[in-house]
């Protein structure tokens, strides 16, 4: 891969990286994922017994894991990974409890009071990918500010067989209600139910482009988190930065292997960049996936040479990373600049795979540039709020003209009236 020191060329490579993961494009991956949720919203529980014979290859009579396989999962998984697991969950609460909003009225001017009324949501469904990898880390990144807002109702669905740690994490969570079911289907069972499975208000949780067309597809009969892409990552370095931890940084989120992962340094030192790109390759081909891993290093990613860290800081703004690492030696200059970013990791011990396993925030951020208007999941994302408006007599008389004035200019008559009859009957008292 060359390293980029022109600014032009980096804007379009830039673009480029964010333009990778197109869900536009996917257009037969788009029509087989709405027949997989069209059956599913048709067919129930069959529908979902055949694409777990044809996609996991598993003959399921039952889709809900029992209580039992539940509560035993904890015999399989060691006793330092259940102490790990207790541990993050107890730092991510804690970060959570934070972020707790609650109800609030005031009184105004006219003695109106107005404010929200919080509430947290009914039920949420999670999706918690399997294959290879199974992302305990997800389940607590996505349940535990759930359980802080206070929903009651949180189903756990992942595909078959689900792995014992991901059991033993929801033992531990107090989660009875877990599904073995993956891909689209699970997204379309979640949203719309079937005889087994009763529907959620909102799906939470990342997955491969099948998982996220089907998010896609049923938002609007339930909520999403979002639309999540591939993992990336982006480092701002100067010349103090240790390249063998850069290296490193940069492949801890190639290594996911779909193939479009991405991973940016933008380094004002052309000394770190050579010494960045050597250790990478170097590093790379002592992981499992090289091959994928080497490929997404060559495609999806780019060093970029800066002649000032300013520069460097525009060029992150452009990208909107989902993580990003600050090394440099004066950090605090170049944060308050920063805008565009899912999550910011400063200083060379508070590496990614810290926040991705047990420093508190959510990990499950927005990708592909969308950090630009929308963040990591939180406590809010469980939670729904209503305005509250309550205006007494007096204060209704202050403001009846005006809305009378507004509804007449805007040719809706019957909003006039209500107000009207109102202000009327009440002069005529």
């Amino acid at each position: 891969m060359p390293i980029i020191k022109d600014y032009k060329k980096a804007i379009r490579k830039i673009k480029d990286i964010s333009s990778r993961f197109d869900l536009s494009r996917c257009r037969k991956e788009y029509l087989t994922v709405e027949r997989i949720v069209s059956e599913v919203r048709l067919k129930g529980d069959k529908a979902l017994i055949k694409f777990s014979k044809q996609f996991d290859n598993v003959q399921l009579t039952e889709f809900k894991i029992s209580s039992l396989e539940i509560n035993s999962s904890t015999k399989y998984v060691s006793r330092e990974l259940i102490k790990t697991i207790k541990k993050a969950i107890y730092r991510i609460a804690a970060f959570h409890k934070t972020n707790v909003l609650k109800t609030w009225i005031k009184t105004y001017r006219l003695n109106e009071k107005m404010g929200y009324k919080y509430e947290p949501l009914d039920s949420v469904g999670i999706y918690i990918p399997g294959g290879k990898n199974p992302l305990i880390s997800t389940l607590l990144m996505t349940i535990v500010p759930a359980k802080v807002a206070g929903v009651k109702r949180i189903a756990v669905f992942s595909p078959p067989p689900v792995h014992r740690g991901i059991l033993a994490a929801c033992k531990l969570l107090n989660i009875t209600e877990v599904y073995q079911v993956g891909g689209a289907q699970a997204i379309a069972a979640a949203a719309y139910g079937t005889d087994s499975i009763k529907p959620v208000s909102k799906v939470i949780g990342p997955g491969n482009v099948y998982v996220t067309l089907a998010k896609k597809i049923v938002f609007g009969t339930v909520g999403i988190d979002g639309l999540y892409g591939p993992s990336e990552i982006a480092i701002l370095a100067d010349k103090s930065a240790n390249p063998e931890y850069v290296a490193h940084d940069l492949l801890s989120q190639l290594e996911h292997g779909s193939g479009l992962e991405s991973a940016v340094l933008i380094t004002s030192s052309s000394k770190v960049a050579y010494a960045v790109q050597k250790h990478v390759l170097k590093l790379a081909k002592k992981l499992p996936n090289q091959k994928t891993v080497i490929g997404s290093w060559n495609k999806n990613s780019a060093i970029i040479i800066v002649k000032d860290l300013k520069i460097g800081v525009h060029l992150i703004n452009e990208l909107a990373p989902e993580h990003l690492e600050i090394l440099v030696s004066k950090p605090k200059a170049l944060i308050s600049r920063l805008k565009n970013a899912g999550a910011i990791f400063v200083g060379e011990y508070s590496c990614e795979s810290i926040g991705d396993y047990v420093a508190g925030p959510s990990h499950c951020l927005p990708t592909g540039g969308s950090a630009r208007y929308s963040s990591g999941l939180t406590v809010s994302d469980f939670i729904k709020k209503s305005s509250f408006i309550l205006f007494n007599k007096k204060a209704f008389m202050k403001v009846a003209c005006d809305v009378i004035e507004l509804a007449d200019a805007e040719g809706l008559k019957a909003h006039g009236d209500a107000v009207r009859v109102r202000l009327n009957n009440s002069k005529g008292r």
